[in-house]
């Protein structure tokens, strides 16, 4: 059991086992039983009461206990109450360990019980095939326990990580790092934001990532889109202006502007396809998240390449652009249809 140095509330915590251990809940009054910690630490919580530490800092005893209350506890008829009328128990064991048994095995270990607890036995041992049931039931619910306190783990991490980099994103003074964007072809390299004096910053879309860290979630995506709201700038949008959805976009169009500098909505030049190319060191137009970017065709990728360390996969029939942008020089990689040239 657990230190009372663990409880928010030792004294509620105290009072509440009192009331559970004189309870004939569980089992007979004034004895103790696994079940009845369960019910203290279920009653405990009801109650407001809390833990000092985190479920992931739980010690070897709190995680037993968390997995057993999660088990289906109930008599082989399937109720929740193991005690009956005369004062003798059912046998009482987690869904899975009767599901494990015959019916003859059920009724063997339950008549057990219940005779044993009517001489007022509390602890009544199961049958040998009742002991393996359990034992088998017990070694499944590890494992799903186990993984389900990896993925919990994951889960929790993932978004300390999140919390992480919105605080660095939402920092317009840090300093400019290259971001790499990743869509359905995994090789578009994004063109980053541009601050009000011509430097070019990092693109804030959720889909982009910083070198040496991992890409992050749409849960992300949703929680920037509402800070963002009113700033003319839309997540879920990609940096070369393709939604997630697929539609072609980039920023909120407020007023008939786009990107954070409020350009013109209404495209500079014609749009590109895979059918009508720029040529090498034509200038060419881009959406970004400040707005439109100027810059050069450094060359049109038709088959897989490395381009800035980023793998470029691309064919004679699905080509890709390498742009330089005229104001800050960096290199970027789109599709066709992002290019806007004469």
């Amino acid at each position: 059991m657990p230190s009372k140095d663990k409880y928010t509330d030792p004294q509620l915590r105290d009072e509440v086992k009192e009331e559970i251990h004189q309870s004939d809940k569980g089992g007979a009054p004034g004895q103790w039983s696994a079940r009845k910690a369960q019910m203290m630490a279920s009653e405990y919580k009801k109650r407001g009461g809390g833990y000092t530490s985190d479920k992931k800092d739980q010690d070897e005893s709190q995680q037993h206990l968390s997995k057993w209350g999660e088990e289906e506890w109930q008599t082989k008829d399937g109720s929740a109450n193991a005690k009956q009328e005369d004062g003798t128990q059912k046998r009482y064991l987690p869904k899975q360990a009767w599901e494990n048994m015959t019916e003859e095995e059920k009724q063997a270990t339950d008549e057990k019980k219940q005779e044993e607890s009517q001489e007022g036995k509390q602890f009544v041992g199961n049958t040998k095939k009742a002991k393996e049931s359990r034992q088998k039931a017990n070694d499944e619910e590890d494992k799903r326990y186990a993984k389900k306190k990896k993925q919990e783990k994951a889960t929790a991490e993932k978004g300390e990580q999140d919390e992480g980099d919105e605080e660095y994103e939402e920092d317009e003074s840090a300093e400019d790092e290259e971001y790499v964007e990743e869509d359905d072809d995994d090789d578009e390299i994004s063109e980053g934001d541009e601050s009000a004096d011509g430097e070019e910053k990092d693109d804030k879309s959720p889909k982009g990532k910083k070198r040496g860290r991992p890409a992050k979630s749409n849960s992300f995506s949703n929680k920037k889109q509402k800070n963002n709201a009113g700033n003319g700038k839309q997540d879920g949008v990609k940096q070369d202006g393709t939604k997630q959805n697929g539609s072609k976009q980039n920023g909120s169009k407020q007023n008939g502007t786009v990107g954070s500098r409020h350009n013109k909505a209404e495209a500079p030049a014609e749009q590109g396809s895979n059918d009508r190319l720029p040529k090498k060191g034509q200038q060419v137009h881009w959406k970004a998240m400040p707005g439109w970017v100027d810059g050069e065709v450094v060359e049109i990728v038709t088959k897989q390449k490395t381009v800035e360390g980023k793998q470029i996969k691309a064919s004679e029939d699905d080509p890709r652009l390498v742009l330089k942008s005229n104001s800050s020089g960096k290199i970027c990689v789109h599709k066709p249809d992002n290019i806007y040239f004469d």
